[in-house]
């Protein structure tokens, strides 16, 4: 999902916080949409020194990726073994979350990652969702330089 400009949503919208900052201690960044985490990077390595040895964690519409795939959530743990995913029952998602979680230096891990969220649509309709309810409480937390960063990375890769 991607806001049409999503500059002039930042901090409306959406928040990115980042060490030290974020959850103090193993995370590296957290993405906010209005009231709720959807995406961070745990660190792996306790030391700090590797910093690819991260654990991704994405939430989705757990509603809409059965519907993409097809099938149960429990079928859709057989098939993507690399990828755990964690039931949810958080308010802000109105119950229809589920946490995605997956090695980010395993390449199998990101490949099933990858088909799990499919046309994005399990991330499109919780963000939608999330959006609706409003402004979340993580501008105290909100890293504006990376968030710059971030947006010229964006506007970079757009303009290619």
């Amino acid at each position: 999902m991607r806001f049409p400009d999503p500059a002039p949503e930042e901090v409306e919208r959406w928040t990115l916080s980042c060490l030290p900052a974020t959850n103090r201690g193993s995370r590296l960044f957290t993405l906010n949409i209005g009231p709720m985490e959807v995406l961070f990077v745990d660190r792996a390595d306790a030391s700090g020194d590797d910093l690819t040895a991260g654990f991704i964690s994405l939430y989705v519409s757990r509603s809409v990726l059965e519907e993409e795939g097809g099938t149960s959530i429990e079928a859709l743990e057989q098939s993507a073994t690399a990828v755990e995913l964690i039931p949810s029952q958080l308010v802000s998602a109105d119950g229809d979350a589920i946490r995605l979680v997956a090695h980010a230096a395993d390449d199998t891990a990101v490949e099933e990652l990858d088909a799990l969220i499919g046309s994005g649509l399990p991330i499109l309709r919780l963000v939608e969702k999330l959006v609706a309810k409003g402004k979340g409480s993580f501008e105290q937390y909100h890293n504006r330089w990376l968030a710059a960063a971030v947006l010229d990375e964006i506007e970079r890769n757009a303009a290619a």
